[in-house]
């Protein structure tokens, strides 16, 4: 139990590097994917913009109205800016529970 819980902290923590931001000299996954200003807002990539899109949990490209949980990357696999930008490197998501679909069932939570 405490292996399982120690597992599950370790995914939601990543440290954010001072100062690095991924999109630095790069056009950000936003601008390329051409996003309007409410979906950017809630995306987690402009919020922690030290990670590339692709290995964060929750990001709008994600998530579907299937019941997506924003952890499926094989969208990603085709994306213009992970094939402009991932250099061919395996995607591993690195950030978790800070997505879109958290925020959702949060306030799914409070709604019941």
């Amino acid at each position: 139990m405490a292996e399982t819980k120690a597992k599950a902290k370790k995914e939601t923590a990543v440290k954010e590097e001072k100062g690095v931001n991924f999109w630095t000299d790069k056009s950000p996954c936003w601008e390329l994917c051409n996003c309007p200003e409410m979906i950017k807002s809630e995306c987690p990539v402009d919020k922690y913009q030290f990670l590339p899109c692709w290995e964060i949990e929750g990001t709008y490209c994600k998530l579907d109205d299937k019941g997506a949980t924003g952890r499926d990357t094989s969208i990603c696999e085709t994306c213009r800016v992970y094939k402009k930008y991932g250099n061919g490197d395996p995607i591993v998501l690195k950030l978790f529970g800070k997505g879109i679909d958290t925020h959702i069932k949060e306030l799914d939570k409070i709604a019941k």
